[in-house]
């Protein structure tokens, strides 16, 4: 079997690649890598096409090459319609993690552009943590040991001075405009030294799926509170009946008989048209481990609402079951056992209930139920047979006993009609609406014209693009319009419409939701336009209420990686402290106390590990690398420069595979440096019992070459007892370098000040991190290996080995070999720094703004700003909540925010003169003065 290395590889000038496939891979979990065999872009025109529309797509900080193309959607939904449930997509790879029983991958295997099956990787522990309190230093009046160094540094002194930090933060180089993620359990604020961290960006890729909305395209985008935490939410299903919304969906059931993985058919309604939502009741939970319940459709008329769904079971051999269910108001009543099939769809004309699905792949069954009584009766079913293998099948009815299938033909791509004009008794072929190249076909009704359905479809027809398309009839289905192309992009995913005085319509692409509108009944459509740009959205359904629309989207995670009391229904008290001690290492600011290396960094904060349940039990999803490879994609898409993890991976695989090329969290590490992400990460920590010294031990990615990876001393320079030692399966040596992993001072997660020692090669990584961080605020155009280059050179060693790979870095001696570039001014003291704009004009602008440099936390600060000859003309406070830690403060919301602004007049209210001022900026450490001039036009 070829290695995964290869297909990347060979992307850059085959686009395809195809892999001798052999045995079908020997999985013992349900969750795996699916690897992709192209990208549907065949040559080197489409890639260049491809490209160039990504970029119009996207404000991309880094340049987009092959790999940030994204992942085929129908191939993901082929592999789904097989009973699969998608976890997560890399672009990167190529690949996407599914949830699925081990016995279907022989079947995935198969298809034709599947190049390779791998397990996702796991770990059972968050990297065998040791932590202790240790007491908190004496206050620096009884301090013996007087040195003004040590006195700051407080308990972490010895963690910084090994590196050589303390004469840096003493020059201003405070990691000041450097963007690390941090990819950990998330985060805790509650103690001092971690209270103030800026945080530029988080997102917490664990926390389940959450439903948001959005009431009209003008207001903004919300969670729904009760309805998150969910996993692995499939087909959303949405009405509105008689003013209240009902909102059906399956997923995860986390009431497990015996423990054992179910699914289960949930219920959520409003009655205040969208704002509140009621907690999801489970109508249905499915039979543990092989079944599942997917392929809703739910359709009302008055008080009843009608539900159809599958059941779909995943065993060897297993048929699908469709259920008919019906609701009153939003009473469950019953369901119905329908028959063997799957893909139902429904509809309602009048007091009949037209239900159809595919019970075979050429083979289609119909039923007309009476529907004077909410509880459906049976009156009619026909067997219908088509030539060829259908995928998806619609339904329409009017009237005159005409009834018409719309079918998607799985060989072809062709969406076939099939028409009765006797009720249903008989069908025949009518005719194809659509020649080729089809897939995923969807059916929309006019709100108050019943004779007027509008047909949604994507095609392939012209790669490397994926077009929504649409097509209009006005007479029940019975004939269709020419129909117009809605957009066109790399990839389409699902889309959601509305037809009353226009058609409006949502579709999303590549995790984003885009919005259009017809004003001419699909003969014309307005620019799509991005609801929100966060990615990670899915499942849009758009419902009518009250003359405008309700939008509802699930999104696979949020927005938040920051501890809240809410997060204890799905997560334990423990799950942030991990994160929280990994941040006060890197970021933590408490003079006298707790010191992090490089205090002024922006944090992208990124929560990618469970660490155990509320119960202590761990769970189903516990620690996997897809979660991982997804926030390194996110973290290169939204700018970060350097990126520290102290997770690593080894279940499932073999110490054969640690070779930097095989395990696929170590293939995105590897890729993530070459798009120029310095990737830090530690060793692992060796369990002596499995792995006795010296035998070697290592986690992925540590074992992917472009990545630093770091291995642990104690404060003698000895090996930590616990330390990961090379070398790869490969041969190469590994660790890169070593930092402090035993008492390293953290901030206690729940504590406002004490402190805790702690041990690991985690601690090591966030030490060499912050370093790194240092050396990118000094050289801000330095490029990955330029960084390494220089921590390689200034360490302890000059000869790699596999216990200290080239020993502790020195940052001040990389300090003196390379001298920071002038552009890179330090913050050595509190000051003021860029005034903008100045000359301050007006009329034509209306503030004058006071960009600050904060080398030392202060709790009182203001602004007075002095005639040139010393006359006082207004102070302004500053709210130094916000001044929470050092660095550089020039975002003008945040200077509005903390008054560090002037509208040109004096305390009286009245406009000063033009000339030339003096702002003098007093902080508890001393003051600062600048000068800047004010025009005032006649």
């Amino acid at each position: 079997m070829l290695t995964i290395f290869c297909l990347l590889t060979a992307f850059n000038t085959e686009f395809v690649c195809v892999a001798p496939k052999t045995s079908v891979p020997n999985l013992n979990t349900r969750k795996v890598w699916v690897f992709f065999t192209d990208k549907g872009v065949f040559n080197e025109n489409q890639y260049q096409t491809a490209l160039n529309a990504l970029r119009q797509k996207t404000t991309p900080l880094a340049q987009l090459d092959f790999y940030d193309l994204p992942v085929r959607t129908s191939y993901i939904r082929q592999i789904e319609a097989l009973g699969a449930r998608m976890r997560c997509v890399s672009n990167w790879l190529n690949a996407a993690s599914f949830d699925m029983p081990p016995e279907l991958a022989s079947q995935i295997y198969q298809l034709p552009f599947v190049y390779d099956i791998r397990p996702v990787g796991i770990r059972t522990e968050i990297d065998r943590e040791i932590t202790f309190p240790i007491p908190q230093p004496l206050p620096p009046m009884r301090k013996v040991d007087t040195a003004e160094a040590h006195r700051f540094y407080g308990a972490s002194y010895d963690q910084a001075q090994m590196l050589g930090v303390p004469e840096i933060f003493y020059r201003g180089y405070l990691g000041s405009g450097v963007k690390l993620a941090l990819f950990d359990t998330g985060i805790k604020l509650k103690h001092t030294a971690v209270k103030g961290i800026r945080i530029a960006r988080q997102y917490d890729f664990i926390s389940g799926d959450n439903f948001y909305h959005q009431r009209g395209m003008h207001s903004e985008p919300a969670p729904i509170p009760s309805l998150r935490y969910l996993g692995l939410v499939k087909d959303p299903a949405l009405v509105n009946t008689q003013n209240t919304l009902m909102l059906t969906f399956v997923a995860d059931s986390f009431n497990y008989p015996y423990g054992l993985p179910a699914r289960a058919l949930f219920l959520s309604s409003s009655t205040d048209q969208g704002e509140t939502w009621s907690e999801p009741v489970a109508l249905a939970i499915s039979r543990p481990y092989y079944y599942t319940y997917e392929n809703l459709q739910m359709i009302s008329r008055d008080s009843v609402t009608y539900l159809a769904f599958n059941e779909l079971n995943l065993n060897p051999g297993g048929q699908p079951i469709c259920y008919l269910g019906y609701f009153t108001n939003t009473t469950w009543r019953n369901r119905l056992t329908v028959g063997n099939g799957k893909k139902p769809s429904l509809t309602i004309f009048e007091d009949t209930l037209y239900f159809v699905y595919i019970t075979s792949d050429s083979s289609i069954t119909f039923k007309k139920y009476s529907i004077t009584q909410p509880a459906p009766t049976l009156l009619l079913t026909t067997t219908v047979n088509y030539q060829e293998p259908i995928s998806e099948l619609l339904i329409t009815a009017g009237p005159a006993g005409v009834i018409n299938l719309i079918a998607l033909c799985r060989t072809s791509g062709k969406i076939a009609q099939l028409r009765s004009t006797d009720g249903g008794n008989t069908f025949n072929t009518t005719g194809t609406i659509v020649s080729q190249s089809a897939r995923m076909i969807k059916l929309y009704p006019h709100s108050t014209t019943t004779a007027t359905k509008l047909l949604l479809y994507l095609d392939d027809n012209q790669p490397p693009f994926t077009r929504l398309n649409a097509k209009l009839s006005n007479d029940y289905g019975t004939t269709w319009d020419i129909g117009s192309v809605v957009d066109s992009a790399l990839n389409i995913g699902d889309f959601t419409a509305l037809i009353g005085d226009e058609i409006k319509l949502v579709y999303e692409s590549n995790g984003v939701l885009y919005r259009c509108a017809s004003a001419d009944y699909g003969t014309t459509w307005q620019t799509a336009v991005p609801i929100d740009t966060i990615g990670f959205s899915v499942a849009p359904r758009l419902v009518a209420i009250d003359g405008n629309d309700l939008l509802l989207w699930l999104r696979r995670g949020d927005e938040n990686a920051v501890w809240e009391d809410a997060d204890t229904l799905k997560f334990s008290r423990e799950q942030p402290n991990h994160g929280t001690r990994m941040a006060s290492i890197i970021a933590g600011y408490q003079p006298y106390s707790l010191m992090g290396i490089a205090p002024a960094v922006d944090l992208f904060v990124a929560r990618t590990e469970f660490h155990k349940t509320a119960s202590n039990r761990y769970y189903e999803y516990n620690m996997e690398e897809d979660t991982y490879i997804q926030a390194l994609e996110w973290a290169a898409r939204t700018g970060a420069d350097i990126v520290s993890t102290s997770l690593g991976y080894r279940d499932f695989y073999r110490d054969e595979q640690f070779d930097g090329k095989t395990i696929p969290v170590s293939i995105a590490s590897d890729l993530a440096t070459k798009k120029g992400l310095l990737v830090v990460t530690a060793m692992g920590n060796r369990d002596s019992t499995t792995h006795p010294w010296p035998q070697p031990y290592i986690v992925a990615p540590g074992d992917a070459e472009g990545v630093i990876t770091c291995g642990g001393v104690q404060k003698n320079m000895l090996p930590w007892r616990g330390t990961g030692i090379g070398p790869t399966a490969d041969g190469r040596i590994k660790p890169d370098l070593v930092a402090l992993a035993d008492t390293v001072a953290v901030a206690a997660p729940d504590s406002e000040n004490l402190l805790e020692g702690s041990a690991g090669t985690s601690c090591a990584t966030a030490l060499i991190a912050g370093c790194a961080a240092l050396l990118k605020e000094a050289h801000p155009s330095w490029t990955v290996d330029s960084i390494k280059t220089a921590l390689f050179m200034t360490a302890s060693l000059a000869v790699k080995s596999c216990t200290f790979g080239f020993g502790v870095p020195r940052v001040d001696s990389a300090f003196k070999i390379f001298p920071p570039v002038p552009q890179a001014t330090p913050v050595a003291r509190n000051e003021i720094g860029k005034i903008f704009p100045n000359p301050f004009k007006t009329p034509g602008n209306d503030r004058i703004f006071f960009g600050l440099n904060i080398a030392r936390v202060t709790p009182d600060a203001s602004i007075t700003i002095y005639t040139i000859n010393g006359t006082p003309v207004i102070t302004l406070p500053i709210n130094t909540r916000k001044l929470s830690s050092p660095g550089r403060y020039y975002d003008i919301p945040l200077l509005e925010e903390i008054n560090a602004c002037w509208d040109g007049k004096n305390e009286a209210g009245k406009p000063v003169a033009s000339g030339l001022y003096i702002a003098v900026l007093k902080t508890t450490f001393g003051r600062s003065a600048s000068k800047f001039a004010l025009i005032r036009k006649p």
